[in-house]
């Protein structure tokens, strides 16, 4: 699986090594994701207002997307608060892609809260692979 980090001297989400890991955590939300697809390319934006880019990895495998991090909470100079709708902790997002990605070909930016991440598709244009079904016990 490979390790996308968020790069301080060039302001990129660059490929940082291999991760074995299939570590668990307590997710506390799940940040909204649209999927695009056009022109063979797999468009994936994530909103992430307030997430630091330190604070986000994102691991790629030949079949799977996994986008990870968390989000502090924000200090309430106001006293404390009387309602919480934005969200604050751990977060994970897992999107599954139909055939073979190229891992060491994402790239991702986050910009303006939004976590936007392109993924070459792999190639769909095979044509279906018909299988036989014997049947047992028949002469």
């Amino acid at each position: 699986m490979l390790v996308l980090r968020f790069s301080r001297t060039t302001g990129r989400f660059e490929i940082s090594g291999v991760s074995g890991s299939r570590a668990r955590f307590a997710v506390s939300f799940r940040p909204p994701v649209d999927v695009s697809y056009r022109e063979k390319v797999f468009t994936i934006r994530m909103d992430l207002p307030g997430v630091n880019p330190d604070d986000v990895s994102i691991e790629a495998t030949d079949t799977e997307v996994r986008i990870v991090g968390k989000l502090e909470p924000t200090d309430n100079p106001g006293g404390p608060c009387r309602l919480m709708e934005r969200p604050s902790g751990q977060f994970m997002r897992t999107l599954s892609f139909p055939g073979r990605i190229a891992p060491d070909r994402i790239t991702a930016a986050l910009a303006d809260g939004v976590l936007t991440m392109t993924i070459p598709a792999p190639d769909l244009t095979r044509d279906p692979t018909t299988i036989e079904i014997r049947i047992e016990g028949a002469d």
